[in-house]
C-alpha cells in the first residue's frame, strides 16, 4: 500500500491524537488529492473542536473551486476570532480563481491583493518584473520579516516562472552571485523557490547544500523546493545533513515527505548513526510519517528510552503510527494516555490564561511543534522559537 492508501481511512478520525498526526503528516506533502482538502474543510466546519487545526494544516493544499465554495458558505457562520484562518486559505488561491469569485470574495481580500491579481493575470513582463523587484527591495530594507509582503513576492515569482520569463541561465547567474555573500538576499531566496517551481534537477545538490545555512526563511524555501522534486536524487543529496545537528530539522522535513524505500532507509541509517536523543526524536517522527513497517525496529527500541522530548510529542506520534498501521504494542494505551494527559494539560492552561511547562499557548490551542510559531514568523514552532 502507498502512503496515501494507508492514511486515507484515518483522514477524518474521531481520535484527536490520530487526527492531529494525520494533519502533520500531510502538511508539507505536495501530492495530497484535492478532494481530501474538501473533505477536511467540511469536517472542520462540522466539528468545531477540529476547526482551528484543520484550517492551519491544510494551508499548503490546493484551494480549488469547490474549496472556495465551502469556505464562502461557512465563513459567515464562523466565530469572528477564527475567521482569519479561513481568510488565509482564500489568500492562497490562484489569482485566476480569485478573480472569478471576486464579487463574493470582496469582503475577505484586500484592495492591494486585487491589484496584484490583476497584474499577475494581465500585466506585461516588464510590469510584473518591476513590481517584483520593488517588492524584493521592500523586503530587503524592512527592519523585520514582513510575511504578507513575502507572500506577495512569491506570487509574483510564480507568475514569472509560469510565463517563462526567466531562464535556467539567469537562475544560474543569480545563484552564483548569492554564493559569494554571507547571507542570501530575498532575490536569492526567491530564486530557490523558482528552482523548485521549475524542477531544475541539476541544482538539487547545490540547493541541498544550503541546509547548512543559518537562515530560516531560506531554509523553508530550500525544504519546500526539494520536497517538490519527489525524487530519490533529493534523498541522496539530503541524507548527509540528517547526521548534523545544525541541519537535521529541515533535512528531516525533506526526507519524511518523500515517500520511497530509499527515504526510509536513509532515515533508519541516520537514526542508527545518531547519539543525540533530540536528533533521534526528529528521525523517529520522520519515520512515523512514512507509515512503513520497516521502521518498527528503530521506533520500538526508541520508545524504551525514558526521557521527555522537547521537540516532538513522541508518545502521540508513535501511538498514531502503530494505530494507523494496525500494529499492536503492549504500551500502546500508555502512550495514548500520556499524550492525552499532555493535551488536557495544555487545554486547561489555555483556559486559565497560563502557560504549561512544556510550551507556550496560542489562543485556545496548544502550540504544537509543527504549529505556526506564535512570534509571527510564519515558520513552524519547532523550526523557530522552539529550537
Amino acid at each position: 500500500m502507498t502512503f496515501l492508501e494507508k492514511i486515507k481511512p484515518h483522514l477524518i478520525s474521531n481520535d484527536v491524537l490520530i487526527q492531529e498526526i494525520v494533519l502533520h503528516a500531510l502538511h508539507d506533502y505536495p501530492n495530497v488529492p484535492e478532494e481530501w482538502t474538501i473533505e477536511l474543510l467540511k469536517e472542520a466546519f462540522k466539528n468545531k473542536d477540529k476547526l482551528s487545526s484543520i484550517l492551519i494544516y491544510i494551508e499548503n493544499m490546493k484551494i480549488n473551486e469547490d474549496a472556495v465554495k465551502v469556505l464562502l458558505e461557512n465563513i459567515p457562520l464562523m466565530d469572528k476570532t477564527k475567521i482569519h484562518l479561513a481568510v488565509n486559505l482564500l489568500n492562497r488561491m490562484d489569482p485566476e480563481l480569485a478573480l472569478k469569485y471576486k464579487e463574493p470574495l470582496q469582503g475577505y481580500i484586500s484592495e492591494d491583493s486585487w491589484s496584484l491579481y490583476e497584474l499577475i493575470m494581465n500585466g506585461t513582463e516588464d510590469e510584473v518584473f518591476k513590481e517584483f523587484l520593488k517588492t524584493i527591495n521592500t523586503l530587503d530594507h524592512a527592519e523585520t520579516f514582513q510575511h504578507p509582503i513575502y507572500i506577495k513576492a512569491k506570487k509574483l515569482a510564480a507568475c514569472i516562472v509560469q510565463n517563462g520569463w526567466i531562464t535556467e541561465d539567469e537562475i544560474e547567474v543569480i545563484l552564483q552571485k548569492e554564493l559569494n555573500e554571507q547571507w542570501f538576499t530575498y532575490n536569492g531566496i526567491l530564486t530557490v523557490y523558482m528552482i523548485g517551481l521549475m524542477k531544475i534537477e541539476k541544482h538539487i545538490p547545490l540547493v541541498a547544500s544550503f541546509l547548512d545555512r543559518d537562515d530560516d526563511i531560506l531554509l523553508e524555501e530550500v525544504a519546500s523546493a526539494l520536497i517538490g522534486f519527489q525524487s530519490d536524487a533529493v534523498v541522496d543529496a539530503v541524507g548527509p545533513y540528517l547526521k548534523k545537528s545544525n541541519s537535521i530539522i529541515f533535512a528531516c522535513s525533506v526526507i519524511e515527505n518523500i515517500k520511497s524505500d530509499q527515504a526510509i532507509q536513509v532515515l533508519r541509517e541516520a537514526y542508527q548513526y545518531s547519539d543525540e536523543l533530540e536528533d533521534q526524536d526528529l528521525l523517529i517522527e520522520a519515520l512515523c510519517h512514512q507509515l512503513s513497517k520497516e521502521a518498527l525496529p528503530e521506533i520500538s527500541d526508541h520508545m524504551k528510552k525514558e526521557y521527555t522530548s522537547s521537540l516532538v510529542d513522541i508518545e502521540q506520534v508513535v501511538y498514531s503510527y502503530y494505530s494507523i498501521l494496525g500494529v499492536q504494542h503492549p504500551e500502546l494505551m500508555d502512550w495514548k494516555l500520556a499524550a492525552l494527559e499532555r493535551e488536557i494539560e495544555f487545554r486547561n492552561a489555555s483556559k486559565q490564561g497560563g502557560s504549561p511547562q512544556n510550551g507556550p499557548i496560542l489562543k485556545e490551542n496548544k502550540v504544537g511543534r509543527n504549529d505556526p510559531c506564535p512570534c509571527g514568523s510564519g515558520k513552524k514552532y519547532k523550526k523557530c522559537c522552539g529550537k
